[in-house]
């Protein structure tokens, strides 16, 4: 009990976004089939991070190890600490909802939609998914420096602040069996309609809170490489919202209205469609 009470109150910061990340889920599956996606994020990035960091392992993330210097503070499954595999449940639910209101959709509307359609969501989704954790590895890297404490590293470095691009390709790897997964369960009959504006706005808060977290060590640190880096890939996102339209509210849910140039393409492509 000790331990585990030990476990919470060290790394309160990943319980308290494991916690938002399952209520927000909640309003769109239901409690019991948001825990139940929980724990199975749980268990396939459990796997997925044993699999890279056992010894000789490489499988997906490449190969990489934990070092056991907190064993005295927080719980430890095997050769990983309890809260590492928790991160991918809610920086899923934050990629799922921002890449749905990409689209003009919530998270809610995203989840319920025919496979053709998902398709480009989940797309997107894994795309955020990859870049969170490219804000996230560089300052965990450097987790002595903060209270996160050094837990890992990569023996052979990595090109990306320490930090190897196998892993981002196992982020992706990991976060498509993960939201896919998700997708395949059934969910229960909840409300119909697109959702409201805090269905649309709860995840895309919680992406951006980590995104903040994160980008706040970095400059406490005085990471200014790190930083930059982190600015960069969030204006590329804003961008990429700029760029899909304009922010409008209609019958209370966001919608992306497309600028002059995105209507022109789009009327022309319909012009040269053969009938």
């Amino acid at each position: 009990m000790h331990l585990f009470l030990s476990t919470l109150l060290f790394r309160w910061y990943v319980f308290f976004f494991w916690g938002a990340g399952l209520l927000i889920l909640a309003r769109v599956v239901g409690f019991p089939g948001a825990l139940l996606r929980f724990l199975m994020a749980y268990a396939i990035a459990y796997f997925c991070e044993w699999s890279s960091a056992r010894p000789g392992g490489w499988f997906p993330f490449g190969h990489y190890r934990y070092l056991p210097t907190t064993t005295q503070r927080e719980i430890w499954i095997g050769i990983l600490p309890l809260m590492d595999s928790l991160s991918f449940a809610f920086l899923a639910v934050g990629s799922l909802g921002v890449a749905s209101l990409l689209f003009g959709r919530s998270l809610r509307e995203s989840m319920g939609l025919p496979w053709r359609d998902f398709s480009k969501i989940l797309a997107g989704a894994i795309g955020l998914f990859v870049m969170i954790d490219m804000v996230i590895d560089p300052v965990a890297l450097r987790g002595n420096r903060w209270f996160l404490g050094k837990i890992y590293d990569y023996p052979e470095g990595g090109a990306y602040f320490g930090v190897t691009l196998s892993n981002f390709a196992g982020w992706a790897v990991t976060g498509f069996f993960i939201m896919t997964l998700w997708r395949l369960l059934p969910r229960p009959s909840m409300e119909s309609g697109n959702g409201s504006l805090l269905d649309q706005g709860l995840p895309v808060t919680l992406y951006l809170s980590v995104y903040l977290f994160n980008l706040s060590v970095a400059i406490d640190l005085g990471e200014w490489g790190i930083a930059g880096a982190d600015l960069f890939w969030g204006g590329i996102l804003a961008a990429v919202f700029l760029a899909r339209g304009r922010p409008v509210i209609q019958n209370g849910t966001w919608r992306l209205t497309m600028g002059h140039g995105a209507r022109a393409r789009n009327r022309s492509s319909r012009e040269c469609r053969p009938e």
